[in-house]
């Protein structure tokens, strides 16, 4: 088939490559504007635009994907189909319109649930056991289109949001490339989405990293996996900001205060919480590289009155 390919962070990546690997005509890849990134705020490719040129595939970056503009320069291309995978920009009407099969949309969730901007974050933070990925034939309202597969995807009790994230990547690659597939020899159909199971996912704001550790303990290790590797959650120590990376819950319950610290030195990191006990796994201290908690207790030599505090 003949595609336009729209898609800009690194999630997008497996499924551009198994498209050029099935022998598709990518005839352009849209993506975000490049952004100013790290300490010296160097103007750096987004992941989509590096990949798409090393495969020969010819990038194309608007500002507003939606102008006549970028509206003409597409339609002159007569593309069968528009694939968007994270893209970053809301698709009108008018350039939905042009191919004869539309847009069709990567979403990291089993539609209609978690729909919007934060679902894999979400769907850990929130518990869920199973998740996956749906194709989905694009339309005006956000993620409410009609779907064409899904796939599962489950999520074990110490996945973390980036581990999650490269589980989407790969299975999202392969459904999009099965759907494009049966979309070509005309087997397939979209099926409407049952709005009375729609939930949404929302975006992660800042407030939520901070952890609390009165909440309850099942709660605080969701947090902390579906927020790493980023934006990660923090805590304090000592007046220190301190990143946790990775979690589990921890045997029996606790009478010390939420964030009292119950084991440092040669032992797994326990920390009280409101109506339990978890386990660090991994910290980030401020201004260093991720390291086991276990061994940071030790540099930090844990007192038995230490605790974590809220700032």
């Amino acid at each position: 088939m003949k595609i336009v390919f729209l898609g800009t962070p690194e999630i997008a990546v497996p499924t551009l490559e198994k498209l050029v690997a099935c022998g598709h005509d990518l005839l352009l890849a849209v993506s975000q504007p490049d952004r100013p990134s790290g300490r010296g705020q160097k103007l750096l490719p987004t992941p989509i635009k590096k990949r798409a040129l090393e495969l020969g595939v010819p990038v194309f970056q608007p500002q507003d994907v939606n102008s006549a503009e970028s509206v003409e320069k597409i339609r002159a291309l007569t593309p069968d189909i528009l694939v968007v995978v994270a893209f970053g920009q809301i698709l009108k009407t008018s350039l939905l319109e042009l191919p004869p099969h539309g847009g069709l949309n990567l979403h990291a969730s089993l539609l209609p649930l978690l729909r919007g901007a934060a679902p894999i974050n979400r769907a850990i933070m929130e518990g869920h056991a199973i998740t996956g990925v749906s194709t989905m034939k694009m339309a005006r309202r956000m993620d409410a289109g009609d779907v064409y597969l899904k796939k599962e995807i489950h999520i074990g009790p110490t996945t973390t949001a980036g581990e999650l994230h490269d589980m989407v990547m790969s299975v999202g690659a392969d459904l999009m490339a099965e759907t494009l597939r049966r979309i070509a020899v005309g087997d397939i159909a979209a099926s409407p989405q049952d709005e009375t199971l729609v939930t949404f996912a929302h975006k992660i704001i800042p407030a939520e990293r901070a952890i609390d550790w009165t909440m309850q303990a099942v709660e605080l290790d969701r947090k902390i996996r579906g927020l790493s590797p980023v934006p990660a959650t923090y805590t304090f120590f000592r007046g220190k900001r301190l990143l946790a990376l990775r979690s589990k819950l921890a045997d029996g319950i606790s009478d010390s205060a939420p964030g009292s610290i119950l084991f440092g030195e040669g032992k797994e990191l326990e920390v009280a919480a409101g109506n339990g006990k978890l386990v660090l796994l991994e910290l980030c201290p401020e201004g260093k590289k991720p390291m086991p908690a276990a061994v940071w207790a030790r540099g930090a030599r844990i007192g038995s009155n230490d605790r974590f505090e809220d700032r």
